[in-house]
């Protein structure tokens, strides 16, 4: 299976079941019944925190809370590889699944895509699922401070703002948690429970000490305890191992005078009075199984070369020597060591071992692990030990069974294996590639710099070994990188290559070149080709689960639909991306597009309002994720529509300041060519004297911008008198557009056609080629690609109207010569006269379709009335007839 095909093992599979059991309760605790009521008023509440340093008794409280109700509950033991937010949802979700097996099933296989879905829309199914839950149900999240990977965060809180009633939820932390405390606070949907509520009372100390402490310990010994320790139950316990050796309370009392219950003293106490106590044997069990954060008996058999493991870790377990037995699931018996008790004897083994030791109880790990498939540990064992060629194996291995989708986590093992040992390996050199790209600034030029080595190394070992479908996919990830660092002519002969390479079964990868190729042909002007590659490219991407590929794909439909002309059709598709790009931060890129989408079909439609909201909002989804790209072509189109409206300084403005901050040499184009137009719009030909248009063999540029360049370079010739010079350079795009369904452009054109004419002089061709633009452009609503030709159009559209003989164009025209009077009158809101509130009730009447009979009866006066105000509208709205007045109304807003 390719490194970056989805995953078809079962959902879950690789996970350690261990971290999904509750700690077996000890049989010396110390009864809370004011914290367990306390929690048990927590059923009414969405969010339970218990927030408190180690040692403290957070995980025994909540996990003796649950052992004494009859609640539902499901536990997960967090650590620092949870991280990845896919690696951490996939917890969570097997975790929930143990209430209601069918819930979450459709969130566990969107997580195991190769691309996830973002997580919103993951959890917004997961929690329809959870809704259904009849009773009340507890999760609880042991360890949460561990997590400090903002997406995870946003996405908790996600859930905890649309939590079902039946569902609550406990975060055992040692801080409190980055999430909307303050507004669950207001609602009274928290409980939290601090270091203050769980510090043992003196009555609670006696009472352990009672149970733990085979001495009748005199109440001014346990009362001086009591202050030592202010209540800490791991200070506690530590002085209760102590205190079992000596033979009465004299020695007790010395041996108190030697703890100290302050926290920086702890490792030392540790080390010896609980350590060194230990007989020999135990003692280096305990130094050559202390790193590991689960344990089984095998498991340390491994690392001991012993065969006693599981009767050494059952002994620690009875002695209460920080030996915390999980609930069992299956064959093997597992445990964990109390942090703070590993991290002590971690320092004394680093010391007695040496790093040769420590290194080679990694190695043994290592090998263990990845006897028994547990992948991601056998490879932080492997990277710990510096197997970094082994490490990279294991990471092949892991990416072929699980995919790119824990990309976090692929990132923190690759980071920490020397370049030059990745640059010898291909499938982990085209596996960083992806992780680099999807992980960081796709538009930095940094970002291509740092994955060409890694596809050149792969490229050449590939090239050596004849893998022709290997170079398929390094050539489709490099065409994909080029795309995105605006260098579309190299990315397009990349993809056109990759696709002879890559076997047919390869749909990853096919998808992505076809998509590829579908852009290129798209910006190449080749509207009908794009399409088809671009249906086959959604097609392959959703049957890969590839849902960033399926949004890409539709924002280029859209894009094809827009330059076609289907305005309905481009807006139908960028509303639908919006519904569909909810979640994780990278769908903003998709929020953003599908916002510009929609604000081009409004800036055509000249509704500059609408047209204006939706561009504002795509530049600051821009902003929000520093897309270079999305935020040129914001400022570039928020320009036009500044310039619609009578504010070409500010436009222009804008754009230079965009200018000066860009790096994307693509988007540097469009913003130069959006300021030449400027510079015309505004009467400014010499303002262009450095610009030119760039070559056909210019990598940043395609047809479709080149096309646009020859429009422009055809008004400069308009502007400096030179009509033939302008039709010359026009012509011959007429007939490629109209070939390959560029309406946009055919009707452009023709006005630029039509304008040229009328200035050599022939006022017939120049009536020709205007209506041709008009008989193109009525059936698309199309109404700025007219007005931005500004007032010479607006001339020969009066000129000509006379002689358009089919009523849709004449009316058509009419509603365009309002369009350019208003224009023209930028102070005027609306009509130069306003219409009267009866004239406005005549006007509906009319836009109905009743005659001025039927408007006198509804109206109750007389039909002379009614005929004089009809008059006054038509004098009012500069038409003719009732069709042109229903036409302008509408653009007007009046109906």
């Amino acid at each position: 299976m390719n490194a970056a095909q989805s995953n078809s093992s079962n959902p879950g599979s690789g996970l350690l079941n261990t971290k999904l059991m509750p700690p077996r309760l000890h049989a010396s605790m110390v009864p809370r019944p004011d914290l367990l009521a306390r929690l048990d008023e927590s059923l009414s509440r969405k969010l339970i925190v218990v927030s408190a340093p180690t040692g403290f008794g957070k995980t025994t409280l909540v996990a003796m809370w649950l052992a004494e109700r009859p609640l539902h509950s499901a536990w997960l033991a967090l650590d620092e590889n949870d991280n990845d937010p896919v690696r951490f949802w996939t917890y969570v979700v097997t975790a929930l699944r143990s209430f209601d097996v069918a819930a979450g099933k459709t969130a566990l296989a969107a997580l195991a895509a190769s691309q996830p879905a973002a997580l919103q829309m993951i959890l917004t199914g997961l929690i329809n699922d959870l809704a259904r839950l009849p009773d009340d149900c507890v999760l609880v999240l042991d360890d949460y401070h561990l997590i400090e990977t903002p997406e995870i965060r946003e996405s908790v809180a996600f859930l905890l703002q649309h939590l079902p009633s039946a569902l609550h939820v406990v975060l055992v932390t040692r801080q409190e948690p980055d999430l909307p405390l303050g507004l669950l606070r207001a609602r009274d949907e928290l409980l939290e429970i601090d270091t203050a509520s769980l510090r043992f009372t003196p009555a609670e100390t006696a009472a352990f000490l009672r149970e733990a402490v085979p001495l009748a310990l005199p109440p001014a010994l346990v009362e001086k305890l009591q202050q030592r320790i202010e209540g800490w139950a791991a200070g506690l316990r530590l002085v209760a191992l102590s205190l079992k050796g000596q033979p009465d309370a004299a020695g007790a009392a010395q041996a108190l005078e030697r703890f100290s219950g302050s926290h920086r003293y702890v490792a030392d106490y540790l080390t010896k009075e609980v350590f060194e106590a230990q007989p020999e044997p135990l003692r280096d069990f305990l130094l050559k199984t202390c790193f590991l954060s689960r344990l089984n008996g095998a498991l340390c058999d491994a690392l001991t070369g012993g065969a006693n493991g599981e009767r050494l870790l059952e002994q620690l377990e009875r002695q209460s020597l920080f030996v915390v037995r999980l609930e069992h699931k299956g064959e093997r018996v597992w445990y964990r060591y109390n942090p703070l008790f590993a991290e002590s004897i971690q320092y004394l083994a680093r010391q007695r071992l040496g790093d040769d030791g420590v290194r080679s109880i990694f190695e043994k790990a290592c090998d263990w692990y990845t006897y028994q498939q547990m992948y991601d540990e056998a490879i932080e064992a492997a990277l710990t030990a510096g197997l970094f060629e082994r490490t990279m194996a294991l990471i092949e291995t892991f990416i072929e069974i699980y995919s790119l989708s824990e990309l976090h986590t692929l990132t923190r093992w690759l980071e920490r294996i020397p370049s030059q040992l990745v640059l010898r390996s291909p499938e982990t050199c085209l596996a960083y590639a992806q992780v680099i790209l999807f992980t960081g600034d796709r538009y930095a030029p940094a970002t291509a710099a740092r994955i060409e080595p890694l596809l050149q190394a792969a490229q050449e070992r590939w090239q050596a070994d004849g893998n022709q479908g290997k170079m398929g996919a390094v050539l489709a990830l490099r065409a994909m990188t080029l795309v995105w660092q605006g260098d579309f002519a190299r990315a397009l002969g990349y993809a056109y290559q990759s696709l002879e390479l890559l076997p047919e079964p390869d749909v990853f990868w096919r998808a992505v070149s076809l998509l590829n190729v579908g852009a290129g042909e798209l910006y190449e002007g080749k509207l009908i080709t794009a399409q088809s590659r671009i249906l086959e490219a959604r097609a392959l991407h959703g049957a890969a689960q590839n849902v960033h590929g399926v949004l890409a794909a539709a924002q280029m439909l859209g894009e094809v639909f827009y330059q076609q002309g289907d305005l309905e059709q481009c807006a139908q598709i960028n509303r639908q991306i919006i519904l569909d790009a909810v979640g994780d931060e990278p769908m903003l890129d998709d929020q953003g597009e599908a916002r510009l989408g929609l604000a081009k079909v409004a800036y055509e439609r000249n509704d500059l309002s609408e047209a204006r909201a939706l561009v504002l909002e795509a530049l600051d989804l821009a902003r929000q994720r520093s897309n270079a790209v999305l935020r040129a072509d914001a400022v570039v189109l928020l320009a036009l529509i500044d310039a619609a409206a009578g504010e070409t300084d500010k436009a222009r403005a804008a754009l230079k300041t965009l200018l000066a901050d860009l790096q994307n040499p693509a988007a540097q184009l469009d913003v130069q060519d959006a300021l030449a137009w400027l510079a015309l719009r505004a009467g400014e030909p010499a303002a262009l004297a450095g610009w030119h248009p760039a070559p056909p063999d210019d990598g940043r540029s395609l047809f479709l911008h080149r096309e646009q360049q020859v429009f422009t370079l055809a008004r400069l010739r308009l502007a400096e008198g030179q009509p033939a010079e302008a039709l010359a350079l026009l012509e011959h795009l007429q007939a490629d557009a109209r070939e390959q369904g560029r309406v946009r452009s055919q009707v452009e054109g023709l006005c630029l056609m039509a304008l040229a004419h009328r200035a050599a002089g022939d006022l017939p061709q120049a009536r020709e080629m205007l209506s041709r633009a008009l008989a193109l452009g009525q059936p698309h609503g199309f109404r700025r690609l007219f007005l931005d030709q500004g007032a010479g159009l607006a001339g020969l559209l009066r000129e000509a109207a006379p002689s358009l003989t089919a009523r849709p164009l004449s009316l058509y025209a009419a509603t365009l010569l309002h369009l350019f009077a208003l224009e023209s009158a930028p102070a005027a809101a609306g009509l130069t006269e306003p219409l009267s509130a009866q004239e406005l009730r005549v006007l509906r009447l009319l836009a109905a379709g009743l005659s001025n009979g039927e408007i006198a009866r509804e109206l109750v006066v007389s039909t002379n009335t009614v005929k004089t105000h009809v008059k006054s509208i038509y004098r009012k709205l500069d038409v003719n007839a009732r069709d042109e007045a229903r036409s302008v109304a509408k653009e007007l807003k009046l109906l």
